[in-house]
């Protein structure tokens, strides 16, 4: 099957949605945020941040079916505008092991160098798959961070990653 990857317009805001929602309910610890703090997100807000340029969602998709999104945003800080966050990388559960996470990380290092010299992430410690991608496709750690998140009394460490863009 082919599975394009491409940039997400507003025109992608439903399906954006759905398929960010159901990554924060099924992988909750995978996300800073909470399907809680976006479930009443209006369509407005998400059309706007999803044309919001240079930041750019990346979403993958299987027969016009949106089955995967990685996201990046630009720092808007002036003396931070080199540097750029890599954010909300998720591929649905049967669509794993397509090298899919893969492809849309690469999509927003290919774009975040055309904005940024500096491209961040965030990846749980103990997600072993997102953190080797993360490493294979050059990212270091830079830092560590206990109890970055608690879900349900439980605690999550971070680590924080870095790709020189230059």
């Amino acid at each position: 099957m082919d599975i394009s990857i491409r940039i997400l317009t507003s025109d992608d805001a439903e399906r954006f949605q759905q398929l960010r929602l159901h990554g924060l309910k099924a992988t909750p610890e995978a996300f800073g945020s909470s399907f809680e703090e976006e479930v009443d997100l209006h369509s407005s807000e998400i059309r706007r941040r999803l044309d919001a340029l240079p930041n750019a969602v990346f979403g993958a998709f299987a027969d016009n079916k949106l089955v995967g999104v990685a996201g990046f945003a630009a720092n808007p800080k002036t003396k931070q505008k080199h540097k750029g966050q890599l954010w909300g990388v998720y591929v649905d559960e049967g669509w794993r092991g397509r090298q899919l996470g893969k492809r849309l990380t690469q999509a927003v290092i290919d774009h975040a160098r055309h904005h940024v010299d500096i491209l961040h992430a965030t990846v749980m410690a103990a997600n072993i798959s997102a953190r080797t991608l993360y490493l294979d496709l050059g990212f270091t750690v830079f830092g560590l961070e206990e109890d970055a998140l608690r879900i349900d009394g439980k605690s999550y460490t971070d680590e924080f990653l870095r790709l020189d863009l230059r």
